[in-house]
């Protein structure tokens, strides 16, 4: 299993929470990442997140200046 850090201000982790209905952050965040995407498996998931780590160490991951613009992009 890979873990994965996420820097979130506190109002971007508010923000999550009144999106998700969660009171827990992990919980407000896993639960944004099911619904963002509803039709993955967790196979599919699991090569997505491979598939990312192998263009990052290439040099081609993106980077985002806060924890907002991240999110607007996984939702676009």
């Amino acid at each position: 299993m890979t873990s994965v850090t996420v820097r979130l201000s506190d109002r971007e982790i508010k923000m999550l929470k009144a999106r998700t209905g969660e009171t827990d952050t992990e919980a407000a965040l896993k639960a944004w990442v099911g619904r963002a995407n509803p039709k993955r498996t967790s196979a599919e998931l699991r090569a997505a997140l491979k598939d990312s780590l192998k263009e990052e160490a290439a040099g081609k991951g993106r980077r985002f200046r806060t924890g907002r613009d991240a999110i607007r992009w996984l939702e676009s």
